[in-house]
Parts: structure tokens; C-alpha cells; sequence
């Protein structure tokens, strides 16, 4: 899957059932794990902690890039600075594999 800025150049985000990667950033089920590497964070959470994914933007932050959390009972249990390209189909990746688990 591709996604177009307004000025229609390609940005490459590829979505599959078991991975999401942009740029040079990949996060991916493995094992019964969410883990991700790249520059945006390296984690790896157990799926089954993870209850839903809420990202929001600081504009008391010099630069506004969107904080992706992924939250389990309660608790922050990951953060990822994401950009505003990606960051609604990260999410909405994310929260299709929790929907399945």
C-alpha cells in the first residue's frame, strides 16, 4: 500500500498483516511480539499487554511530530515519535493486530 502527499509525490508505506514499514523503520509481529527497529524506537512488547494505540501531538515541542503510545491495563507500555505521513496508518495497522489477538 502507498500513500500520496498533496504534492503527489510517492511515500512508501507498506502494510501487510504481520508488518508495517516506512522508510527505514519496520514494525512487525514475531513470536507473539510487537517489535519494532528502525529510528523510530526499537521495542518489543507482548502482544497480549497491549489493549489499544492513541498517538497526539505536543505543541509545547519545538518540532511537531506525533507521539504514538501504546498502551496495556492502564500503563504507557511504548512511545514513538512517528511522522504526520505515517503516523494514521501505523495506528490503524496497530490496532488491527490487537483487534486479532
Amino acid at each position: 500500500m502507498t500513500i500520496f502527499t498533496d504534492e503527489e509525490q510517492a511515500l512508501e508505506c507498506v502494510v501487510t498483516d504481520a508488518e508495517c514499514s516506512w522508510k527505514k523503520n519496520v514494525i512487525k509481529i514475531e513470536n507473539g511480539y510487537l517489535v519494532s527497529r528502525g529510528l523510530v524506537t526499537n521495542v518489543r512488547i507482548p502482544l497480549h499487554h497491549v489493549d489499544t494505540v492513541v498517538y497526539s501531538m505536543n505543541p509545547k515541542k519545538p518540532a511537531l511530530v506525533p507521539g504514538l503510545k501504546i498502551i496495556g491495563k492502564g500503563v504507557i507500555l511504548a512511545e514513538m515519535d512517528i511522522s504526520a505521513e505515517y503516523i494514521e496508518m501505523v495506528q490503524d495497522w496497530l490496532l488491527q493486530v490487537v483487534e486479532k489477538k
